[in-house]
């Protein structure tokens, strides 16, 4: 038992620390060597856990694999490019996403500590959205590194970026819808108002790449639902829906809106109504633009790791291909081809918990070039890839 609780500290500890992001808040409001210390502290937990789990583990996920050959190929490959090129960068805090995949590897190998990964993973997530909310009543900017001067447009959370904290609370509401089914009523109650604090998260990040993919994850996580008079009433109910979107503007035309928060209606009705000329992009296409012309010099070897991280690519594909060249990315694209393959094939309720958290995490590395390079999101990948391999899970 006692050793049972020594594993899940070893990996859940770390969970918690890099979803809340506390080494950056530690490192803004404490010290920067406490937070390099966090750091190591928690690389270590994840080593003594691999360690731990060695004599004592189940069965690998073939799909969950996929990403330890993808890290492997990735590092072999960028680490020659970026001395081939005197591209260089730190090595051993860029392999950190890769330790915490193959810790997960391991640790999540137990059904039974899925369940347990499952709880804290949903714990720590809405921990971060109440933050997100409390950050943003309190005009608090990561940026500026504490209460800002101007009112704070758009909510960043605990990572300094709304597009990314978008990103969080989406899969926090795919794993809140899904996974937690109580029974009693006061607790169906409490899953309600939980979900509308996720929600609630997600608007103040005013995200239109958010609120598209919640649209889209919220129909896949209802798919079934949509049949017979359901589907009828369903396909019926969406030009109502899509006129509302359309007409955005004018619903939202008594609301205090501010900077950003404005140009992201103006967005979002722009997407809807595929006027794609006047989407504001907030300057990504010329940072793409500019890694692009890297890649056109070394489209094969790539220029070395994280030279997409370091020139703001905001876009993972992009990111991948620079630093590692096109055989690299085309295998990154395959895995998660496979990925969706495999999902399609699950079970029904697999399927339809899958796919949303894939979808929002694919449709995120268009306009975000950290996806893989933050180790609560690998530990989720992993994770999935369990799932999608045992045959023998249900949500109940």
């Amino acid at each position: 038992m006692k050793n049972k609780l020594i594993i899940h500290l070893c990996f859940l500890v770390p969970l918690v620390i890099t979803v809340l992001n506390l080494q950056v808040l530690v490192t803004m409001f404490i010290s920067t060597v406490l937070a390099q210390i966090i750091a190591y502290f928690c690389l270590g937990l994840i080593l003594l856990g691999i360690v731990l789990t060695l004599r004592n583990r189940g069965e690998f996920s073939r799909t969950a694999r996929l990403w330890i050959y993808f890290y492997i190929i990735y590092f072999v490959i960028a680490i020659f490019s970026g001395a081939m090129h005197n591209n260089y960068t730190n090595i051993v805090a860029s392999t950190i996403p890769f330790f915490y995949v193959l810790g997960f590897y391991y640790y999540l190998s137990l059904p039974e500590n899925r369940k347990v990964f499952e709880k804290t993973a949903i714990i720590s997530l809405i921990l971060s959205c109440l933050t997100c909310i409390y950050f943003n009543s309190i005009n608090f900017d990561l940026d500026v590194q504490g209460v800002g001067e101007y009112v704070v447009d758009r909510a960043q959370g605990v990572y300094g970026d709304a597009n990314n904290m978008a990103l969080v609370t989406v899969l926090t509401f795919i794993f809140i819808y899904k996974i937690y089914n109580p029974q009693k009523i006061i607790f169906k109650i409490l899953k309600i108002g939980i979900l509308a604090i996720v929600f609630y998260s997600l608007f103040i990040t005013f995200s239109t790449t958010g609120l598209s993919v919640f649209i889209i994850s919220l129909v896949i996580l209802n798919s079934k639902l949509f049949t017979g008079l359901r589907l009828i009433f369903g396909i019926c109910l969406l030009p109502v829906v899509y006129l509302l979107l359309l007409n955005l503007n004018s619903l939202t035309a008594n609301m205090d809106l501010v900077g950003q928060q404005r140009d992201k209606i103006n967005n979002l009705v722009n997407v809807l109504s595929l006027n794609f000329e006047e989407i504001d992009d907030s300057g990504r296409s010329e940072l793409v633009a500019e890694v692009l012309h890297y890649i056109y010099k070394n489209p094969l070897m790539g220029n070395g790791v994280d030279f997409g991280a370091l020139h703001q690519t905001h876009n993972t594909f992009i990111a991948i291909w620079a630093d590692a060249g096109i055989f690299v990315l085309l295998f990154f694209i395959i895995m998660l081809g496979v990925y969706y393959r495999r999902a399609f094939s699950c079970s029904e309720d697999i399927r339809y918990f899958v796919l949303p958290m894939l979808l929002a995490m694919c449709v995120f590395m268009l306009s975000l070039h950290s996806v893989i390079n933050q180790p609560y999101l690998m530990a989720i990948f992993v994770y999935l890839g369990y799932l999608i391999d045992d045959e023998t899970v249900e949500f109940t």
